[in-house]
């Protein structure tokens, strides 16, 4: 999901100077994010040039990925879908070894209980929601001396056919979703449509970009979203949400806060972890934990700053 690039037009991303839906920082002057904001798009602009769309639209990512795969592979019949080449990362400063480091923790507690529970033997499980055509994924699936699962859930059928391509071989833990991820309670996981594919929850959950791209849209609604995400993220306590966004305005975050108090069923917050990448307001890392005890759990590289 998208690096923001802000555009004041009728055409692109409508989070404008007035800071719709409280997305961008009020400690920030609106002109100072545009450039800054800008100048971070453009290091990305190497390798998928694109132009400013709507980010909160449908079509817009569906074109996205087409003109992308087209420009990428030079228009050649024979496409090498499985090469790097088509990997375009959103918020490229916050490093996947951090990502890793943190959840790593999670799915080492997750495995530990699964293959203690003879009913219940299975991979641990990580949802990427708007998953998009980052290497994020083949990351996650190969960066465990432990199986895990990780699936893939982008609402573009563009996008999942693309990362099918790129990823099913390779990857044979990996699992691709066209569903919405304000919706999360209504996808269908699975090729059936038994309880248990609609019951599935998952270990840990991530999302690098998306809450950025539906903050543009209209109407945008934060309870239906963490509604959704609380209802297929683990009750359990190992149960993590990273959320690695722009700045979240106070009210945004207290937001989430609330949520996390009612709606959520403990999910604890921590936003604006200090780690490498985060500096100057390029990407913020936060994390959502289902309880103490998991939060106290993480690693010392980031325990120490917290």
């Amino acid at each position: 999901m998208p690096r923001l690039y802000l555009i004041a037009t009728a055409t692109t991303c409508i989070c404008t100077e007035i800071g719709i839906n409280g997305f961008v920082n009020n400690a920030s002057p609106p002109r100072n994010n545009r450039i800054r904001l800008a100048a971070a798009e453009e290091e990305d602009r190497q390798r998928w040039n694109h132009e400013p769309f709507d980010f909160s639209s449908k079509l817009g990512w569906d074109t996205f990925y087409e003109d992308g795969i087209q420009a990428t592979t030079n228009g050649d019949d024979h496409k090498d879908t499985t090469t790097e080449k088509l990997e375009y990362e959103w918020h490229p400063h916050i490093s996947h070894s951090i990502i890793v480091d943190c959840i790593k923790p999670t799915i080492e507690t997750a495995s530990e209980y699964y293959q203690s529970t003879l009913q219940n033997k299975r991979m641990p499980s990580i949802l990427l929601v708007g998953c998009g055509n980052s290497a994020l994924p083949r990351i996650l699936h190969d960066a465990f001396d432990i199986s895990v699962e990780v699936t893939c859930l982008d609402y573009s059928p563009i996008c999942i056919d693309m990362i099918r391509n790129m990823y099913q071989e390779s990857c044979p833990n990996m699992r691709f979703v066209i569903g919405d991820a304000t919706k999360l309670q209504d996808v269908q996981w699975d090729d059936d449509t038994t309880e248990q594919s609609k019951d599935k929850q998952f270990d840990v959950i991530v999302d690098k970009g998306l809450l950025d791209a539906l903050m543009c849209g209209d109407g945008f609604d934060m309870e239906q979203l963490m509604h959704g995400t609380n209802h297929v993220l683990t009750n359990r306590d190992w149960g993590l949400y990273v959320l690695i966004c722009f700045e979240l305005s106070k009210s945004s975050k207290q937001s989430l806060v609330e949520l996390g108090n009612n709606e959520c069923r403990s999910l604890i917050w921590d936003f604006n972890v200090p780690v490498e990448g985060s500096e100057n307001d390029r990407g913020c890392f936060n994390v959502a934990w289902r309880s103490a005890n998991n939060r106290n759990a993480i690693p010392w590289a980031l325990n120490k700053i917290l």
